[in-house]
């Protein structure tokens, strides 16, 4: 007989705890993966027996239905689509949120208009290439040189040359219709070319401070001639042609609390009457006349936001026909079309101080506006259909087109006028 009280009752009941819980671990796996699912009909559904539930209407196999989003961003995030309003979005400038044509989707740097006055020349400075852009984005390569790097450039007004400067201070002339390419000396900086584009302008920022100067030569570097010594003062002078050729470059100085005085550096030496200006920070262009300058700047009374001005610059009525354009905006933020037409990007809205710190501008989508500089009158033409901070801005000069790339991206696009 077995003697049940020598028996290691504990233990037992270990081994015994342990195959149930093994055999109710090896149920749930048999039922979770090897028992199939009934199929049941919906409640209010019949169903034969042996048959499955008939098939309901609805999509053709392979359709898929897109889902409803309400992002409205390009691929890249940089860029914000504007809602259109229920009319559409314009094809054509008129006031209204307007379609935009992408016509580069590469970086495009220095754009300028080809001779033919309808077509874009652009830098794509990874490819190190010169590109013509057309108003449908058709690209053909301006010349089979690679220039990698290129920092600066400044173009011939007839387009057929350019300087190139480099970040280690080369300047190189090339000269696009002869294949000719010149090498410049490294201290000069900030080239502008005359309207012949014959000549050019440049500062030369020797290392000594008193051999700095305000120069003018021909644009393979020789013919040169010394017109202004600049000393430390650099960043107060702005090498300009004007259009007639009798001003190099501006000089500016403050005079009083609000104001700035502008003075004229002349080809032959001239001394040109000094105008008065609205501000500081000066940015400047010279209209198409050679008469006027566009010009923007900043005091209390804009709440130091930069104010778009027109005056008169030369001749003896210098300093007359001064009004504000009444556009908040920078002066490099505008193009010409003609003596009388000019177009310009205007921040939606600018921080107070914007113009000190102009980079609070660089997510601020633009408005564009066209003013008459014969009447000041300015109007709003459009709203481009996606939030681009606009960074350069050219005219065909027929009027149809303007083209632009953006901050966020540097590509390339343009808008509808006519």
């Amino acid at each position: 007989m077995i003697d049940l009280s020598n028996l290691d009752w504990k233990k037992i009941g270990l081994v015994a705890g342990f195959i149930a819980v093994a055999v109710i671990a090896a149920y749930l796996i048999y039922a979770l993966f090897f028992v199939s699912p009934t199929i049941a009909p919906p409640d209010d559904e019949t169903v034969d027996p042996g048959q499955l539930p008939i098939g309901q209407e609805g999509e053709q196999p392979g359709v898929i239905t897109p889902e409803t989003t309400t992002d409205t961003t390009l691929p890249t995030d940089k860029v914000t689509r504007i809602p259109a309003p229920d009319s559409g979005v314009d094809q054509v400038a008129q006031g209204g949120v307007t379609a935009i044509t992408d016509l580069d989707y590469n970086i495009s740097k220095n754009i300028t208009l080809n001779q033919n006055g309808s077509d874009l020349i652009s830098y794509n400075p990874g490819e190190g290439k010169f590109y013509t852009i057309d108003d449908s984005g058709n690209k053909y390569e301006l010349s089979d040189k690679v220039y990698k790097d290129v920092e600066n450039i400044a173009w011939a007004q007839t387009n057929e040359a350019a300087i190139l400067e480099f970040p280690d201070g080369s300047n190189v002339y090339y000269n696009f219709e002869e294949d000719r390419q010149i090498t410049l000396p490294k201290d000069w900086t900030e080239f502008n070319f005359n309207a012949s584009s014959n000549q050019i302008a440049y500062k030369d920022m020797n290392r000594m401070e008193d051999y700095r100067f305000i120069g003018i030569a021909n644009p393979d570097g020789s013919g040169i001639k010394y017109l202004e010594p600049i000393g430390g003062s650099e960043n107060d002078f702005d090498v300009s042609f004007s259009s007639t050729g009798q001003v190099v470059a501006t000089y500016n100085k403050g005079s009083t609390k609000d104001t700035t005085r502008m003075y004229f550096v002349g080809k032959y030496g001239e001394e040109f009457v000094p105008i008065e200006l609205q501000g500081y920070g000066v940015e400047s262009q010279w209209a198409p006349d050679g008469k006027r300058l566009i010009y923007s700047a900043h005091n209390e009374y804009t709440e130091h936001k930069p104010e778009l001005y027109i005056v008169n610059a030369l001749g003896g009525d210098a300093g007359s026909g001064h009004q504000s354009l009444g556009l908040q905006t920078w002066a490099d933020k505008c193009t010409f079309q003609n003596t009388s037409t000019m177009y310009c990007a205007v921040p939606k809205e600018l921080p107070y101080g914007a113009d000190y710190f102009p980079e609070t501008a660089d997510e601020i989508a633009d408005y564009i506006y066209k003013v008459d500089l014969e009447t000041g009158v300015k109007t709003f033409i459009a709203e481009p259909e996606y939030e681009y901070t606009i960074e350069q801005l050219k005219v065909s000069e027929d009027g149809e087109t303007l083209f632009f790339t953006d901050k966020a991206t540097e590509s390339l696009h343009s808008i509808k006028l006519k």
